[in-house]
């Protein structure tokens, strides 16, 4: 395939203007682009990857300029927000709806570009997908994905006698706006009615402390647990302990956990790949530092859901996966 069909391919779109390398760009100040909050190490290195495939020469033709926010650290996200815009980078670069809306309270000039959003149409944050209309675009995960009902198909396929599910819910205010929660609630509960499960979606308070959601999700004496992956790594390894022990067969709607070291991952992922929310980003990053505006960017939904099926968890809870399921599967952890 030929670098130009390459470029093409992962940006998701052709070009408006014809393709200049911007290895020459020698005689321009370099972009100037910072990320709130600050990237996972191993997301910005597949980050700087895709600008590398796209041409752009990092210390000649940008520079990155880290905010030192951590995604879930505590702080107010307008003061985050408002110190960023106040250096005045040429683009911003953020992971979720909370924090774009932030950056939009504090400018509406600055590109904004969301490696993941929920409901960002919903939120405030977009006039629609198609045609953003302000300072944000970049990705949108959920929204007309039908991805929480899937989630519970998918529970219910693994163990189809499951009659009660709770989900552990991370995505909770302020690091979440409601008007992003309250869609997602109303899809689990339809999807719910309509596979005839109960359904209790507890709240995690403290992404990093679950154990008194936890406590309350062992009442309700569910048969599996959907899990958001809002969660520290510590508090990954607590979940998936207690959903072991308690012999629960688990799903998650994101795949950050097998990037971090545990002993247990959850049974099912289903969710896009990182690689290609990276890539849809970057392309956005990618035109916008062309001219383009990124109210007329759209915002891009995944083109495909991966679904992964975890053995070695299966085999932990004791629970034979029908082979219709694995053999669906994307990949297969073993």
């Amino acid at each position: 395939m030929k670098r130009r069909d390459v470029i093409a391919l992962f940006a998701g779109a052709t070009f408006a203007a014809p393709f200049v390398a911007h290895a020459q760009n020698t005689n321009k100040a370099p972009r100037r682009i910072t990320f709130l909050p600050d990237l996972h190490p191993a997301t910005l290195e597949a980050w700087r990857a895709e600008m590398r495939v796209l041409d752009w020469i990092e210390g000649q033709d940008f520079v990155i300029m880290q905010s030192g926010k951590e995604l879930g650290s505590r702080g107010s996200l307008d003061e985050a927000a408002q110190r960023v815009v106040e250096n005045k980078p040429d683009l911003v670069f953020t992971t979720t709806t909370a924090y774009a809306l932030a950056l939009q309270r504090a400018t509406g000039s600055i590109p904004i570009v969301m490696l993941g959003s929920g409901y960002p149409v919903e939120a405030g944050a977009a006039d629609s997908l198609a045609k953003p209309g302000r300072n944000v675009t970049g990705n949108a995960i959920y929204t007309e994905t039908g991805v929480w009902g899937k989630m519970l198909q998918l529970l219910r396929e693994a163990k189809p006698d499951i009659k009660r599910v709770a989900a552990l819910w991370s995505y909770v205010i302020p690091a979440f706006p409601k008007e992003e929660i309250e869609p997602a609630y109303a899809e689990l509960n339809s999807a719910a009615r309509s596979l005839n499960l109960e359904l209790h979606i507890v709240e995690v308070a403290n992404s990093d402390q679950p154990q008194a959601a936890l406590a309350e999700i062992d009442e309700l004496k569910p048969g599996g647990l959907l899990l958001t992956s809002f969660f520290s790594e510590k508090a990954r390894s607590v979940v998936m302990q207690f959903a072991v022990g308690k012999g629960l067969p688990t799903i998650a709607d994101v795949d950050v956990w097998t990037r971090f070291a545990a002993p247990l991952y959850p049974l099912l992922f289903y969710g896009p790949t990182n690689r290609e929310l990276v890539q849809n980003a970057v392309a956005s990053v990618d035109k916008i530092l062309r001219g383009s505006s990124p109210g007329d960017l759209p915002i891009q939904r995944p083109r495909r859901f991966e679904l992964i099926v975890n053995l070695k968890t299966a085999k932990a809870i004791g629970l034979d996966l029908p082979p219709v399921l694995v053999a669906r599967a994307d990949r297969v952890i073993e």
